[in-house]
């Protein structure tokens, strides 16, 4: 009698699941993003979390005039505010970008648009990130 009790207290307990532990599951990811135009250029990381945030790191470089980058999380129709470097003049230091962007929504920031504008305000450069890359837009 005792042996099938064993037997039973053994399978219980596989069903139960004392088994090894599954893996967990990394959601963060580091994306690498950079734009030109002409000579002047942007670059920089995005670094999506497994929550609802998306920071991001960057400089942006002017070759002539004067260049500015920005930023923006999306996920569907919910986004974050519009986060700009300070202007990058040509001749003179590059700009640092740094911002964290986060939507409080299932699945948190999913697209990170990033864009170079000049001192007139025109759009040179755009691209989106999401976890899995980048495409350029412009």
């Amino acid at each position: 009698m005792r042996k099938p009790l064993m037997a039973m207290a053994a399978a219980a307990f596989a069903v139960v699941g004392f088994a090894a532990p599954a893996q967990a599951t990394v959601n963060d990811v580091n994306m690498s993003f950079g734009m030109a135009y002409g000579n002047s250029t942007t670059s920089g990381t995005i670094h999506f979390t497994d929550g609802y945030t998306a920071t991001v790191s960057g400089a942006v470089h002017a070759a002539s005039g004067a260049r500015q980058v920005c930023v923006q999380g999306v996920n569907g129709g919910a986004q974050t505010g519009v986060v700009c470097s300070d202007w990058a003049y040509a001749g003179e230091a590059n700009q640092p970008l740094g911002a964290s962007l986060r939507i409080a929504v299932a699945g948190g920031v999913q697209r990170v648009y990033i864009w170079m504008n000049d001192e007139a305000g025109a759009l040179l450069a755009q691209e989106f990130c999401t976890r899995n890359g980048c495409t350029r837009q412009l």
